[in-house]
């Protein structure tokens, strides 16, 4: 009888961490999910930049499609209710995110699509994840192990051929400077993930999201100033394509990332950034007619691979 008593006494124990479980297992799904959904957004947008600028300057199309992320992510958030309150200290971190992986990240890729095609840019950021691991090897005393050694040879010099031409360094060509200008947005997109790991468990993903959105507003308008007389109402099509750009791609996007990126952790999240050049390839082959080197092919399968058998084995 006591014994029986007793194996009923345990019976909820064994269902909380189950549920929990079951939870965990819900989010982490849900993670994958919405990461895989911004990607594919991601990798439309290098398109849409790319036609876009034909009407607009860089930096104001990165300043209008803030505006316009703000405009639904406050439409999103008024309903919740959910305002916090945000310290000085956290507001000053925040606005710093914000310059590095919105403002900068924006500068550096806008002016990049002016010289390089989208397809080759879209390439760049599958050395984004390699980045993101050096960093947290770094400033989160990650284990580096000889497997992570070889992954990063290897993606570095899968990088080097795509951002050369013909397979040589020509400094004086429009495209190498177009691909270093998008090596400089994924050194400052890396580094606006690593300064949000601390705020996204502080605050949710919408409301840093909205925050670090308004902050670029304000961080856009020194680069702008100079773009002021070039600004026109864009044709319908250019428009409609700005309208993506800042509903799908800053608003929602932003949103899933920082959601993401919480469950998953940094790496893992900025890994999944690799289909970004499959989906732009894509996209480019059909809308601009772009073509592509063989030897860009290379070097973005070399880092394929690189990042699969970096995969392989997690880090402890």
């Amino acid at each position: 009888m006591d014994s029986k008593l007793d194996s009923e006494k345990k019976k909820p124990d064994h269902k909380l961490p189950r549920t929990t479980a079951e939870k965990e297992k819900r989010e982490h799904h849900l993670a994958l999910a919405v990461l895989i959904i911004s990607v594919i957004f991601w990798g439309y947008s290098f398109i849409s930049t790319k036609i876009v600028l034909t009407e607009l300057p860089p930096a104001s199309i990165a300043f209008f499609r803030q505006i316009i992320a703000f405009a639904v992510l406050i439409s999103w958030l008024v309903p919740t209710k959910k305002f916090p309150r945000i310290g000085w200290k956290d507001l000053f971190r925040i606005g710093a995110a914000a310059f590095f992986g919105i403002v900068l990240y924006f500068i550096f890729e806008n002016t990049g699509l002016q010289f390089t095609n989208a397809s080759s840019a879209s390439m760049i950021v599958a050395a984004v994840p390699i980045i993101t691991l050096f960093s947290e090897t770094i400033f989160f005393k990650l284990k580096v192990s000889l497997n992570m050694v070889v992954c990063i040879l290897l993606s570095i010099f899968g990088v080097y051929l795509v951002i050369s031409v013909n397979g040589k360094l020509d400094f004086s060509s429009s495209a190498f400077l177009g691909n270093m200008l998008m090596m400089g947005a994924m050194v400052s997109w890396v580094i606006y993930t690593i300064m949000n790991k601390k705020f996204s468990v502080k605050y949710s993903s919408l409301v840093l999201t909205a925050y670090q959105t308004l902050t670029s507003i304000f961080l856009f308008l020194p680069f702008v100033v100079s773009e002021a007389g070039r600004w026109k109402i864009p044709s319908l099509f250019p428009l409609l394509n700005l309208l993506y750009l800042g509903i799908f791609c800053s608003a929602l996007s932003y949103v899933f990332y920082i959601y993401a990126a919480k469950r998953l952790g940094p790496t893992v999240s900025s890994s999944f950034l690799n289909l970004t050049p499959v989906v732009t390839v894509i996209f480019g082959y059909f809308i601009l007619d772009e073509k592509i080197a063989v030897i860009q092919i290379a070097g973005m399968a070399l880092i394929m691979l690189s990042l699969y058998w970096l995969s392989r084995k997690k880090p402890q």
